[in-house]
């Protein structure tokens, strides 16, 4: 078997293997961590910002990044009135939208396998070479519909909790 082949799937066994594990550990009743989800909101904001300062000057890129920012929020928002949120003994606790979590993942990964594939093959569906990393207005979009979303949703987890805190209000 050739040795370029093994690689390839030793690197897609892995990669798929990181991507099952990440949905797994995404999905379904997860532990209220405040630091977890002030590092996410941290990580994909610069994410986010990076590639909007790399969408500047391409006006179609630009629009993707935009549009996936704007749906992404709304999602997560959304999301959070959707998310059940349990306090029980052993800790506190959060079950997102599993509909939701599994579609945006697969669109993303759809996404990424896509442009492998059409950066490999030098082609796309419409017999055009595929854009230069960086330039695909649909990837952008893809990410930003991801990043927005975890942003958005951490907010909501974060904001939730912290209303739970706060004594109640005085009877007037």
């Amino acid at each position: 078997m050739n040795s370029k082949i093994l690689i390839w799937l030793a690197v897609a066994v892995y990669v798929g293997w990181r991507i099952y594990s990440r949905l797994k550990r995404n999905i379904g009743e997860q532990q209220f961590r405040p630091k977890r989800l002030k590092f996410y909101i941290v990580v994909f904001s610069l994410a986010s910002l990076g590639s909007g300062v790399l969408s500047m000057g391409h006006q179609p890129v630009m629009l993707g990044w935009l549009a996936g920012v704007v749906v992404g929020v709304l999602l997560g928002w959304w999301s959070v009135r959707l998310t059940t949120f349990t306090t029980i003994a052993a800790g506190r606790f959060y079950t997102p939208n599993a509909h939701i979590g599994i579609a945006l993942s697969l669109l993303f990964i759809g996404r990424l396998l896509y442009r492998v594939f059409a950066i490999y093959s030098n082609l796309t569906f419409a017999g055009r070479p595929a854009p230069a990393l960086g330039q695909s207005a649909l990837t952008f979009f893809t990410f930003e519909l991801l990043a927005g979303y975890y942003v958005a949703h951490s907010l909501g987890v974060l904001r939730w909790y912290a209303k739970e805190d706060r004594p109640p209000d005085p009877i007037a």
